[in-house]
């Protein structure tokens, strides 16, 4: 090889790292990214799309993976980890916001921390409209006993 063939070959080979040239990079990324992503929302096959974008099936599975990879939620242990968090941030405001005259706050700590019950593990119950009320203390008593299951004793007392 020549002196100036190598010269134009290696400037070439080298990329331009200015500022513009890598926003220029980034934009044509996203953009080959949302056309992919368009693509398998409309149900385009993997060999059509690596066809339109000149890839073979083999990279246009890897650079899908690549895509869905990095649109995934987090792990669930982290994701547990930001609800708890998102959770105590809204409990303290709430319950900061409990007054007298602030009931609805009063209501917002007890479904918070049925909220955090439930993250850490604790088995809570649904409330449901006929379940008696605990703010208005416990339950009445019932009336009168309930009748006996056997004949035996309700004969012994009929007959004295």
């Amino acid at each position: 090889m020549s002196a100036s063939a190598e010269a134009a070959f290696s400037t070439a080979a080298r990329r331009d790292q200015s500022m513009a040239a890598t926003r220029a990079a980034r934009r044509k990324r996203a953009e080959r990214e949302m056309r992919i992503v368009r693509f398998l929302n409309a149900g385009v096959s993997i060999s059509e799309i690596a066809a339109r974008e000149g890839l073979t099936q083999r990279r246009m599975r890897a650079v899908v993976q690549a895509i869905l990879a990095k649109r995934m939620p987090d792990p669930p242990a982290e994701f547990l980890a930001l609800q708890v968090s998102r959770l105590n941030e809204a409990l303290l405001v709430s319950y900061s916001a409990m007054s007298g005259a602030n009931l609805e706050a009063v209501d917002c700590v007890v479904k918070i921390v049925r909220e955090l019950d439930r993250y850490h593990g604790f088995p809570g119950r649904e409330v449901r409209a006929q379940d008696h009320n605990p703010l208005l203390g416990p339950e009445p008593a019932p009336l009168a006993l309930q009748p006996p299951v056997g004949g035996s004793a309700g004969n012994a007392a009929a007959s004295a």
